[in-house]
């Protein structure tokens, strides 16, 4: 194996900054191995190798001359197939999308070129970026580099594959009910959903023609990595306001002032009142907090008062529908509600009457889940004037066994509805717009990775990242999956 392959990001900037490498040399690198391992695990949709060469060997130029862009000049990156780059195709896996050619690059994606990063190419999603999992109309389904017969998590799935199995030291993925933190975990990364509106979006999905609506709740970009200074430097390269989108207020952004974990005051649960977690998954938490506690942190087993978590839920199914169905015309809605409830959310009961009311898209409705939502974000604002952070979990197992979108699933003796293994514990931090992170916990029984989630109040990601660096000498972190 080559000598770059799983170095981090900030390493990589490193060598090329100090000319002990060169671009050209580790954007190659990485480019050979996708080459040859990609077909096992179906990571890239589509690899810009020309492209990534001619960049680097600028890089290299400007390198020479002393000139860097940026805290990334001249390392890898990697992108989900659904931010535009330029000329590329954006499809999120579907027909409908199969012929979106992006005008420009995502804004996003251009803070991530002037900060100097050579992009590797698209990695794969799920059709519509609507599951766990990764397949749909265009592309090869998805692969877990730990076992290939298991989901890596969605729906920055390919991402969250390509990180874990080398191809790329960083990804910029997105989040709409987990989709950044579920294939962290899934794979075994660092993975990090930002506070709501922090990050633009201008560019994050293909365009239908002659659209002319706007509606925009609950996702985020973040960024996967395999360490959490990579986390840290992708994170201050996309975040901030931008002229596409002025809900994006100019915060001032402070360093963590705390210098140990005796410092924290954290609350924790290893599971919610209707949705409990797996024996393995429940003994993990419990293990890692009692970590915590040897190392001097305050921890508490605490939850927030009343249904908080349950009327999260119930907000998230009640304002989703006015994501997706935005401008479909009114015999388009029926049928996008009954594609869903067949498929992930086939057999949920619960939270389905806001889910129903949403389809019709009544302006009445959108503003009492605008509302509803306030109340939420509030409510968990008051719970963390009490804690630094929450910790809590990141999914009821760890990846599940590749099947049918809909499937039951089975794990460590019990059965449940295909939507209830992951989305419970994600989509609630999504529908108040709280900073979350995936932190893994190394391997579990199966071989299969573990993580954590970690919560913390709105703009609080200086002090998340920095709480995460302390709690992770504390964790196996990550573990290359054998054979990689």
């Amino acid at each position: 194996m080559s000598k770059y392959i799983y170095r981090s990001a900030h390493e990589l900037a490193k060598l090329i900054r100090e000319g002990q490498s060169t671009s050209v040399d580790i954007v190659r690198d990485h480019l050979a191995r996708i080459k040859e391992r990609n077909g096992e695990l179906n990571a890239f949709v589509d690899v810009f190798e020309g492209e990534a060469l001619a960049v680097a060997a600028e890089r290299d130029h400007q390198a020479r001359q002393g000139r860097f862009l940026g805290p990334l000049h001249g390392v890898p990156v990697s992108v989900k197939e659904q931010y535009w780059i330029q000329g590329k195709r954006t499809t999120i896996n579907s027909k409908i999308h199969k012929d979106f050619v992006a005008p420009e690059d995502a804004v996003a994606v251009d803070r991530i070129r002037k900060s100097g990063a050579v992009i590797l190419g698209h990695t794969n999603v799920p059709r519509f970026l609507l599951d766990y999992q990764v397949w749909g109309d265009l592309y090869p389904d998805g692969k877990n580099p730990y076992n290939a017969d298991y989901t890596p998590g969605g729906s920055t799935g390919g991402g969250a594959a390509a990180v874990a199995a080398g191809f790329s030291p960083l990804e910029l993925g997105g989040d709409l009910g987990g989709s950044v933190r579920n294939p962290a975990n899934f794979c075994g990364l660092y993975g990090l959903k930002p506070t709501e509106n922090t990050v633009p979006l201008h560019g994050h999905l293909p365009l239908p023609k002659n659209a002319r609506t706007k509606i925009w709740h609950m996702a985020q970009a973040g960024p996967l990595a395999r360490t959490l200074e990579d986390i840290e430097i992708l994170w201050k390269v996309i975040v901030g306001p931008h002229e596409s989108d002025w809900n994006i207020p100019r915060i001032e952004w402070r360093a963590s002032e705390k210098r140990s974990l005796r410092e924290y005051k954290i609350a924790w649960v290893h599971g919610w009142p209707e949705h409990p977690v797996s024996e393995q998954i429940g003994g993990a938490i419990q293990e890692f907090v009692g970590k915590l506690e040897q190392g001097g942190c305050k921890v508490t087993n605490q939850s927030p008062e009343g249904n908080l978590h349950d009327e999260s839920l119930d907000v998230y199914l009640g304002i989703l529908p006015y994501l997706l169905a935005q401008g479909a015309p009114w015999f388009v809605r029926p049928l996008l509600k009954m594609e869903l409830k067949s498929t992930v959310g086939k057999g949920l009961k619960k939270h389905r009457q806001e889910f129903d009311k949403a389809f019709r898209m009544s302006a009445n409705h959108y503003g009492e889940m605008m509302l509803r939502r306030s109340i939420a974000i509030s409510r968990w604002e008051c719970f963390f004037k009490d804690y630094d952070f929450l910790i809590c979990p990141s999914g009821f197992g760890p990846a599940y066994p590749r099947t049918k979108v809909g499937n039951k699933l089975r794990y460590g003796g019990t059965e449940m509805i295909y939507i209830d293994y992951v989305w419970p514990f994600m989509a609630c931090f999504n529908a108040s717009g709280h900073p979350a992170m995936n932190i893994p916990l190394g391997l579990g029984q199966e071989g299969l990775p573990l993580g954590v989630q970690i919560v913390g109040p709105y703009w609080s990601e200086p002090e998340l990242i920095a709480f995460a660096k302390y709690a992770s000498q504390l964790t196996e972190g990550f573990v290359k999956p054998a054979g990689y």
